[in-house]
């Protein structure tokens, strides 16, 4: 069995530990946040598996995440799916600080009084 270990970010100033073990032809990711505990997938694994060098902790990492990568490629699939949770994460993010502005916007309108037009 073959273990690669990647300390990712996360919300904390504490990383991640994503566990990436190979046995023979099956590849298992774990991670120690509190998605990962419960089994389900989380941003760390998946943003790992698409080969996102921005969610490593240390950079020091990056040959091991090339080497995460590179059994990645042998499950096309795999990384396809991840890279498709990952754009989608960045977008809801990207929308989401938009909904916040707007609301703050708006909340400053209504506490500032809006303009009613004439019937």
């Amino acid at each position: 069995m073959n273990k690669i270990i990647i300390k990712a970010k996360g919300s904390s100033d504490e990383p991640y530990t994503v566990e990436f073990l190979l046995d023979g032809n099956r590849l298992s990711v774990f991670c120690n946040c509190k998605a990962g505990q419960f089994g389900q997938i989380c941003k760390h694994k998946t943003e790992l598996i698409a080969g996102d060098q921005s969610r490593l902790f240390d950079e020091s990492d990056s040959g091991k995440l090339t080497e995460v990568s590179s059994l990645i490629s042998r499950a096309a699939s795999v990384k396809d799916l991840a890279s498709q949770i990952a754009d989608s994460e960045q977008i809801i993010r990207r929308e989401q600080a938009k909904v916040k502005k707007i609301k703050k916007i708006f909340g400053d309108q209504l506490k500032s009084g809006i303009e009613i037009s004439e019937a």
